[in-house]
């Protein structure tokens, strides 16, 4: 037969050993260049490079395996045993030989995808992304070390002016998807790499760093040192000093500006206290115990090093962080007294005044962000605090350019492209949205993100998508009754009571209100005030179940003890839900009948009617018609909620149909007009629902 024809040829030239042979070599020497490759930080086509040739090699080595054999003679060409092996043979290396080239178009897309010279990214010049440290000994011991290393140093050369770095969140994303270093520097937008390793020899320290060119991938600078423990600071300064000099050569100054502290003893409880503290803040539940731990050994670094500026004011921080406003004064104000030119000292002072509500909050933001262009928490505070006070509203840069940027320097991070989304989505820069949607697709997978892509939807009117990227994020994570609670609020918000109340027979208060159920909310929230008498949110919702009750001089009772409106009127405000409260303090004034009362709500009125930020289109306008009504300029009022069919986010339906200021429109064509249509488009949402969640390939909750 021709199948033992070809068997019997295979075995005579000892096709299967030269096969095997080949195989287990070719493994081996791949996983070597895989492991230098890796070591030497070369390039990644390199071993792709190897795995071609031995792919290529293949068909040749079986070809020569059965057109020679080695004998004690030498080597000499082998004898075709029947006309039918020949045959055999010449089918065999034909498929042999296609099988190789349809393994090349199998692996083409990935290898074209794998090579970012095919997707031409812009690398911003100047820039370096400091990636976390290995800890390559693995000892637990010495993991505050590495990490305390690598984010050290990245503070450091972000005080560097003309250098861009990437915030430390995104560096360790990217270092955990564990792509190749041209890859990694693509997707942080970096010219640059740090990367290094640690590794305990005895009582002494082996260190490791790399400066990694993101464009090539290879070694552009290198460093090894062997310190002991109290020593890491001088690596650091040294490493710092190269680093500038290499990436800045035509610096003026290539000095790197001094580390935290200067003292031995002092930086390694930094590095102690910066690993609880990061930890701490990776959790979204507050760990006591680690912040704790943290503050205690940032008292005892102010304590060796009374010095360091940057030691007091990360212990300021950590105290803001526990919530202990009082004890956080001292250390804040010690740092500034010892170093104000020091951008984190001014975001820590920004945070003080901002937990305390006092308007000097985004002077300091300010000051923190012109001293460092890459600290992302501060343009981040910056932004938010510009937005929402009225008296920096248009302020240059603006709070879109300041989120831009801390999107730039942190694309990683999933907050910096929500919190840049949200303000697009509030301000009805609708079409500036979905890209913003489309950059969160492509960078993250989980629920948390598709809970962030679920409310850019809604800022945009599209509450199927909404509710469809809920139910993507309820798979993930099914367990989590948050999921839940917000499904059944984007039902409330179509006018689906039914499904709505199926999905949590306990409405949240949110919900309670889109279903305008008063009653029932007050009892809800009345209960909660006892248990959280500081949650304002709370209070804010409860007023306007009063007023929506009739139940006024409650309403301003319980607006009154937040500190409203002080806290608009001096610019002391920290959220945009003091903003809603202050709306609704002086419908309720308005509509309390009591002279005096009455007379202040007209004031307030007339005050929020100065402020020029305020737009006449979205959710804004329905404050704005509001302060129209209360005012007694009825057309201008009308006018405004005429426009609400120009935005796509829907209207807040119970501020039109239960606030005090609109009931005198209830027979207005306009006001019925803008009523219905806001009813009709929840009626849309209702009908396209399912057809969007087949889409996603969803069912029905």
């Amino acid at each position: 037969m021709a199948g033992d024809s070809f068997f019997a040829e295979l075995r005579k030239r000892r096709v299967f050993r030269a096969a095997a042979i080949y195989g287990a070599v070719a493994w081996g020497l791949t996983e070597v260049i895989v492991t230098i490759v890796e070591q030497l930080y070369l390039p990644a086509w390199v071993a792709t490079l190897s795995v071609i040739v031995f792919v290529v090699g293949f068909p040749v080595a079986m070809f020569l395996a059965w057109t020679f054999d080695i004998t004690a003679s030498g080597i000499q060409r082998t004898e075709i045993s029947s006309r039918r092996g020949a045959v055999s043979i010449a089918g065999s290396m034909l498929l042999l030989v296609l099988g190789t080239g349809g393994l090349f178009l199998l692996i083409r897309p990935a290898m074209e995808q794998a090579d970012p010279g095919a997707d031409e990214i812009a690398l911003r010049p100047h820039s370096i992304a400091v990636l976390p440290f290995e800890n390559v000994s693995r000892r637990e011991d010495d993991f505050y070390l590495s990490e305390g290393l690598s984010d050290e140093l990245r503070d450091q050369l972000g005080r560097v002016q003309g250098l861009q770095i990437a915030a430390r969140s995104s560096s360790i994303a990217a270092r955990n998807q564990a792509i190749g270093a041209t890859r990694m520097a693509a997707s942080l937008g970096v010219a640059y790499l740090v990367e290094g390793s640690l590794r305990r020899n005895g009582p002494r320290l082996g260190i490791s760093v790399q400066l990694i060119d993101g464009r090539t991938g290879l070694a552009a600078w290198s460093g090894n040192y062997e310190r002991g423990r109290l020593e890491l600071l001088e690596v650091q300064q040294e490493v710092a000093q190269q680093l500038v000099a290499f990436v800045l050569p035509d610096s003026s100054s290539l000095d790197a500006p001094s580390p935290a502290t200067l003292n031995a003893t002092a930086n390694d409880l930094l590095y102690l206290a910066r690993r609880e503290m990061n930890a701490v803040r990776s959790r979204q539940e507050v760990d006591t115990e680690k912040l704790l731990k943290a503050i205690s050994l940032y008292r005892q670094a102010t304590r060796a090093d009374p010095q360091s500026a940057l030691a007091h004011s990360r212990l300021a921080s950590a105290l803001l962080y526990l919530g202990d406003i009082e004890a956080a004064e001292a250390p804040i104000l010690t740092a500034l007294s010892l170093n104000p030119e020091l951008s984190e000292v001014q975001n820590t002072l920004g945070e003080f005044h901002w937990a305390r509500g006092e308007p000097g909050a985004t002077a300091a933001f300010g000051a923190a962000v012109e001293l460092n262009p890459n600290n992302v928490d501060a343009l981040h505070n910056l932004a938010h605090l510009r937005w929402i006070r009225t008296k920096d509203h248009f302020s240059e840069p603006s709070p879109e350019q300041l989120y831009r940027r801390a999107v730039e320097l942190d694309p990683l991070t999933l907050s910096r492209h929500s919190a840049l989304g949200d303000l697009l989505g509030k301000n009805g820069q609708w079409d500036a949205v979905p890209p913003v949607i489309s950059d969160i697709q492509e960078r993250f997978d989980s629920a948390e993100s598709y809970r962030a892509i679920g409310w850019l939807y809604e800022l945009t009117g599209e509450i199927d998508r909404a509710i469809a990227w809920t139910l993507k994020a309820r798979q993930l994570e099914p367990d989590n009754p948050d999921h839940v609670d917000k499904l059944a609020y984007l039902f409330g918000l179509i006018g689906d009571a039914e499904t709505a109340l199926r999905l949590t027979p306990s409405p949240s208060i949110g919900l309670l209100y889109h279903l305008r159920r008063y009653e029932e909310l007050i009892d809800i929230a009345e209960l909660r005030m006892i248990d959280e008498p500081d949650d304002i949110e709370v209070r804010v919702v409860l007023a306007f179940a009063y007023v929506a009750t009739g139940a006024h001089e409650a309403a301003i009772r319980i607006l009154s003890a937040t500190g409203l409106p002080d806290t608009v009127l001096n610019d002391q405000a920290r959220s945009l839900v003091e903003f809603n409260g202050f709306f609704i303090l002086f419908d309720a004034l308005a509509g309390s009948g009591i002279p005096e009362a009455v007379e202040l709500g007209r004031q307030l009125a007339e005050w929020n009617e100065n402020e020029a930020w305020w737009g006449d289109i979205g959710a804004i306008a329905v404050g704005r018609g509001c302060t129209r009504a209360v005012l007694g300029q009825h057309e201008k009022a009308l006018e405004v909620l005429a426009r609400l069919s120009e935005s796509r986010r829907l209207a807040d339906m119970p501020s039109l149909l239960d606030s005090w200021c609109f009931q005198q429109y209830k027979d207005e064509p306009v006001y019925r007009a803008m009523v219905d249509e806001q009813l009709s488009r929840r009626q849309a949402l209702r009908e396209r629902l399912p057809a969007t969640l087949a889409e996603f390939g969803l069912s029905w909750p």
